[in-house]
């Protein structure tokens, strides 16, 4: 640095190594022409570097930048003017936009770098890497007292702004390689591309990439990406609906969201929804939307370009190809994380009690920093009670006892009261009928939730339980008031299973009575009375109506059959015979469903005739 003063030594590097590869650049003649001219111009305006850096260089000066340029051939005149220094130059509007660029020039000074080290080399066929890593590029701007932070983002920002300035890989690394060339940069042109793509388009990539980030939402048994309520279906299936952008939600148009939930939970297309307690919605925020917006275009920008080089629609170098695959990997990288910072909000319709005037919609935050979507949604789902896995009994029967047990009317159908979850906001929704299965079950073993039975006939219950978990959930199974099953069984008490007859009395002892003389001789012993056989075998058949199949069946499995299997010496065997008849003749779809259901069952005979 001594021998070089007030030149700093990475100007004469750059002059000696790259500017004299031009032909007709004169390594000794040609330096000292263009620093006469380059001091000569600081002078006069007073520069107050300690030494002369790349920075330095006048390039607004046009005796200067002639001696540049003129080597280098046409093109570069609108290059300079436009990016690199003058009056008109993105560098100075920069500057006097950010005060802390301006104060020490660092959109220029980082601009004239970078065009120093790497102009040469856009005319030249000397082999090497392009351009200027960020090292190099502030060892040519700064100064002692100054921060080299401010070299670096200005650098950053020009990346992003400038029409010719070139990049290669990702710009968050320091390996990264800046060059200015006279061709538009990549960047520039997929900023152009970019505004081509309309809404449509943006919209159909959107939904792509939330169909990507919520395939692992296996808590639901169905994921909806912007489906039109029509299309949405209206079953006891538990399902997420993404909505569409248009939907929002923010704190401050909260409204915008609500109606759009609400109008999913009570129409389905032209009709009204009668299950709208299955599902959940996942909303977009406001802010962030128009982020996720830019992000899409930017990709759709990329890809467009690599699909043109691909096809020879557009001509690039190798370096610049690499480039482009290299900015679209980055670009669709991307997107799924951006996606989940902006589908945030988890939205969840709710009535508070049967007379409420109106529903309303609960917002939940989601964690955009877990792993992935749908451990998340599962997290804020069964954290704030909003699907229920796993359920107590006691909550079941306060609800019975809340809406459904009534002074008149001490029994409710297990499946309706399934059947209104599904419907009402204001019951609890349910992962799905095993729920409510389990709960049943666990509920049925004891005495203190209530009874169960499989019908009711004038007064009479069939296949009444209470205290008994042996239950499932059908279509006939009837949940009893506690107190009413109590009362029922006290007034109705169990049939007992005729078991082994009951001993007679035993012989009695001897009385008084006078000895007989002597001995009595030895006699034939009178035959006693013949043992009554022991039945060896049961047959029985009964006539059972279709319509209450199910339940007589259970009847007969509980009361006889297993009363014939808790006999150790039972060797039970039930056979089950159907004889159906069909005046008309059997249906195509009839006889093939029980053909196959018989198959799988495994019957033995199963023929038509």
């Amino acid at each position: 640095m001594v021998q070089s003063y007030p030149i700093h030594p990475e100007v004469f590097t750059q002059l000696y190594e790259e500017w004299t590869t031009i032909e007709g650049f004169q390594r000794t003649r040609g330096v000292l022409k263009l620093m006469a001219k380059v001091i000569h111009r600081l002078w006069q305006d007073d520069n107050r570097d300690l030494m002369i850096l790349p920075g330095s260089l006048p390039l607004y000066d046009g005796s200067a930048r002639n001696e540049l340029v003129n080597y280098l051939g046409p093109g570069w005149d609108p290059v300079i003017d436009r990016d690199i220094d003058g009056e008109r130059a993105e560098t100075t509007v920069i500057e006097t936009k950010e005060p802390r660029f301006g104060s020490v020039q660092a959109a220029r000074r980082v601009a004239r770098t970078v065009f120093l080290g790497s102009a040469p080399s856009s005319v030249t066929t000397k082999p090497g890497i392009r351009g200027l890593d960020r090292a190099r590029v502030l060892l040519g701007c700064l100064q002692p007292g100054q921060t080299s932070s401010d070299y670096s983002d200005a650098l950053d920002r020009l990346a992003g702004k400038l029409h010719y300035l070139n990049s290669s890989g990702d710009k968050t690394q320091e390996e990264t390689r800046y060059w200015f060339d006279t061709r538009a940069n990549l960047r520039r042109e997929m900023e152009e591309r970019k505004q081509r793509f309309e809404d449509g388009a943006v919209r159909g990539r959107m939904a792509e990439v939330l169909k990507r980030i919520s395939s692992n939402a296996a808590f639901f048994d169905g994921t909806h990406i912007f489906t039109p309520h029509s299309d949405v279906p209206d079953d006891s299936a538990l399902r997420l609906i993404m909505l569409p952008p248009e939907l929002f939600y923010s704190r401050e148009a909260a409204q915008v969201a609500f109606e759009g939930v609400l109008e999913y939970v009570k129409h389905h297309g032209t009709t009204p929804r009668y299950r709208g307690n299955r599902l959940l919605f996942i909303a977009a925020d406001h802010g962030a939307l128009m982020r996720l917006r830019d992000c899409i275009r930017v990709a759709l920008a990329w890809k467009s370009i690599v699909e043109d080089v691909e096809e020879n629609r557009l001509t690039l170098d190798n370096l610049q190809t690499t480039q482009a695959k290299k900015e679209l990997v980055t670009a669709e990288e991307v997107l799924p994380r951006v996606a989940r910072e902006v589908y945030k909000w988890l939205l969840c319709p709710s009535q508070d009690t049967p007379t409420s005037p109106k529903p309303t919609v609960e917002v939940f935050p989601l964690n955009t920093a877990s792993a992935s979507l749908g451990p998340e949604i599962e997290r804020v789902c069964t954290d704030n009670v909003l699907v229920i896995t796993t359920w107590s009994p006691i909550h079941l029967r306060e609800e019975l006892k809340k809406l459904y047990w009534k002074v008149d009317k001490t029994a409710i159908s297990g499946m309706a009261f399934w059947n209104d979850t599904l419907r009402y906001l204001y019951l609890p929704r349910l992962k799905s009928s095993q729920v409510l299965e389990q709960a049943i079950v666990k509920g049925a073993g004891s005495r203190d939730f209530f009874g169960t039975a499989y019908g009711q006939h004038e007064g009479k219950f069939d296949g009444f339980k209470f205290g008994d978990a042996n239950v499932q959930l059908d279509d006939t199974l009837l949940l009893i008031e506690p107190a009413a099953a109590k009362a029922y069984e006290a007034a109705n008490p169990p049939v007992i299973p005729p078991g082994s007859t009951p001993p007679g009395p035993g012989p009695l002892p001897p009385g008084p009575g006078p000895t007989p003389p002597g001995p009595i001789p030895p006699g034939p012993t009178p035959p006693g009375p013949a043992p009554t056989p022991k039945p060896r075998a049961f047959h029985g058949n009964v006539a059972i109506t279709a319509s209450t199949a199910k339940m007589r069946l259970v009847q007969v499995a509980e009361e006889i059959i297993a009363v014939l299997a808790a006999d150790p010496n039972a060797d039970v065997k039930v056979t089950v015979e159907i004889q159906v008849s069909f005046p008309s003749g059997a249906s195509d779809q009839t006889k093939r469903a029980v053909t196959e259901n018989a198959r799988t069952l495994n019957f033995k005979n199963a023929d038509w005739e």
